[in-house]
């Protein structure tokens, strides 16, 4: 017999046997452990060492719940091969994985592929600490802006603040708040923006036609030159685009804003410059986003901390204010017509207020004029006015007037501080003031109650 007849029939023994010659027969994939062997949803770039044995630079791996072919949220970015006994696997668990256990397989070029059942999990993502409850009611503060946004109904009227100067000095809040009177509640505003106005005091605020526009005011370090927009209809602030194109009111703080909806747009009107005071007139259209500066033929002298209200009839109407030195609260009135100011005349011979940081509105009879300081020494106003106009809306006299019976809302104390800010409810005939402050023994008290008055 041939050495080939011996070599073949050799062979033959050992298949008959079973066995197979060494190199004959294709070495198993087996896998058999995963490390880390677990992750949370939402784990993104995570290596897991795959151990086993068989693989080579070809293996492929995927993850399945057990027992199923359903990747349940586990995507493998990539596999590298470190030897026949071990995988390094890359792979992101989406925040929606399939809490469960899971298969690994891995498979080679040659077709050849090996299954470790439930060597991976996946676990819920753990719950983080709990969000702090939304505030109900607005924190203590002054400095504020608070301004109604004309809705002639309950449905519709509502009475916006934004900031303020806080119960601490450092604290500028950046929140907007409205107030229904009808229900006598305070709501927080969350605006579905991401991006929106931050920390104001001093700042000018008008409301009309769904729609505020706050310019201007202080971060509490510094002047900003900045207008934004908020849409009732779609809870959110834009902000305004300025530039050499399109200017936008210089830095400053302590300016008068009103809405005037005779031209649908808002009036700012002066205040508080870093070096200077201010006496321009800017209009805003919020369908455009862009400011207007006039050139009017009568100018108001510069002032800041004036108070204005739209008059039916008769235009924007300026009260008071304080000039750049704090030489003296200011007297006289002016109507802006969307074009140029007039001034209103009163027998100044009768008593009449001078007032800066006060509060105006219509109340459909006549201007009610509220708190502020009778003058720069911030000495509280002792009393309530009324102007009511004559019939050629150019002239009118003023009157002391009583602030009706008033109410603490909400187990609040029933005092109107020095430097509350008052906002008119038309639908409630309702004047409702809210914070202010006072010195008391050298120290700065800052108020957070409402008091509304009919």
């Amino acid at each position: 017999m041939n050495a080939w007849k011996r070599i073949a029939l050799t062979c033959l023994s050992l298949l008959v046997l079973g066995l197979a010659p060494i190199g004959a027969a294709f070495a198993q994939v087996k896998v058999t452990a995963a490390t880390p062997s677990s992750a949370y949803q939402g784990t993104t770039s995570l290596e897991v060492v795959v151990s086993g044995s068989g693989f080579d630079k070809t293996a492929k791996a995927d993850y399945f719940v057990s027992g199923t072919t359903n990747p349940g949220g586990i995507t493998v970015r990539n596999v590298v091969f470190r030897n026949s006994r071990e995988l390094v696997t890359t792979i992101d668990v989406v925040g929606t994985a399939a809490v469960a256990n899971f298969d690994i397989q891995v498979t080679l070029s040659s077709g050849r592929k090996g299954k470790g059942t439930t060597l991976f999990s996946v676990k819920a993502k753990p719950a983080g600490p709990p969000k702090p409850p939304l505030p109900t009611y607005p924190a203590a503060r002054a400095w504020h802006s608070f301004t109604a946004n004309g809705g002639s109904d309950v449905a519709t009227s509502r009475l916006y603040m934004y900031g303020g100067a806080g119960a601490d000095w450092q604290v500028v809040p950046a929140d907007l708040w409205y107030y229904g009177a009808w229900a006598d509640k305070w709501t927080l505003v969350t605006p579905s923006s991401t991006t929106n106005p931050g920390n104001r005091q001093w700042a000018g605020l008008s409301c009309g036609a769904s729609a505020c526009v706050m310019a201007t005011g202080s971060n509490g370090f510094g002047f900003v030159d900045e207008t934004w927009v908020y849409s009732e209809a779609t809870n959110a602030w834009t902000k305004a685009v300025c530039g050499k194109r399109s200017p936008c009111p210089a830095p400053r703080m302590m300016t008068t804003m009103a809405f005037d909806p005779d031209r649908g747009n808002h009036l700012l009107f002066g205040g508080l410059g870093s070096s200077a005071g201010l006496n321009d007139t800017l209009t805003f259209d919020t369908a455009t986003l862009k400011w207007r500066f006039w050139n009017p033929t009568l100018k108001p002298s510069e002032r800041n901390r004036a108070a204005a209200v739209h008059v039916p009839g008769v235009g924007v109407v300026m009260h008071g204010g304080q000039d750049y030195r704090g030489r003296a609260a200011l007297c006289d009135l002016f109507a802006w017509n969307g074009s140029n100011w007039t001034r209103i005349d009163f027998d100044a011979a009768q008593p009449h207020p001078c007032l800066h940081t006060h509060s105006i509105a219509w109340d459909g009879q006549g201007l009610i004029v509220t708190g502020g300081y009778v003058d720069t020494s911030d000495t509280p106003s002792p009393s309530d006015w009324r102007f009511t106009f004559a019939a050629d809306h150019r002239s009118g006299t003023w009157a002391m007037t009583t602030r009706g019976t008033c109410q603490p809302i909400d187990g609040t104390d029933a005092d109107i501080h020095p430097g509350a800010k008052m906002a008119y409810d038309s639908p409630t005939a309702s004047r409702v003031y809210f914070g202010g402050e006072e010195n008391i023994d050298q120290v700065v008290v800052r108020y957070d109650n409402t008091v509304e008055c009919q």
